[in-house]
């Protein structure tokens, strides 16, 4: 089974790769940045697992984040959330450049992620053998 805290989505060499300039801005390490993707990207994810009715035995200390059979699958989606958040930091909550690409970089991962939802694979059962390749999820219905 995948381990999600143990999966590396994000690097500085992945971001670099979008914005060459990032590393010039300012001499700051991104690890915060990248870490706090990591995290938001886990909430998003666990809240749909939760919804569509996949669990885990968290008195087992199970962590929900592990039936995602390959969370690299996420890697892109990562990135931009990171590079939101370092535009957001440089930004100062002033219009500007910065601003404008942390807006960019949010919506591409709000759009990347609902494309990776549909490339993860699930091992719901905990015996490292793929049970839901390529999720395919049914739409549901409310009133």
């Amino acid at each position: 089974m995948a381990d999600w805290s143990t999966a590396e989505l994000s690097t500085t060499t992945s971001i670099v790769k979008f914005e060459s300039e990032i590393n010039d801005l300012t001499a700051t390490n991104w690890n915060n940045q990248i870490a706090i993707a990591k995290e938001l990207l886990g909430d998003r994810l666990e809240v749909v697992l939760t919804e569509r009715g996949i669990s885990v035995d968290e008195a087992e200390s199970e962590v929900l984040l592990n039936v995602i059979a390959n969370p690299t699958v996420f890697n892109l989606t990562s990135d931009y959330l990171t590079l939101s958040l370092i535009y957001d930091d440089l930004s100062q909550g002033m219009e500007g450049l910065y601003l404008s690409k942390s807006e960019k970089y949010k919506a591409l991962s709000k759009m990347k992620f609902n494309e990776d939802l549909k490339r993860m694979n699930l091992d719901t059962n905990d015996d490292d053998i793929v049970d839901n390749y390529r999720v395919n999820w049914q739409g549901k219905l409310s009133r």
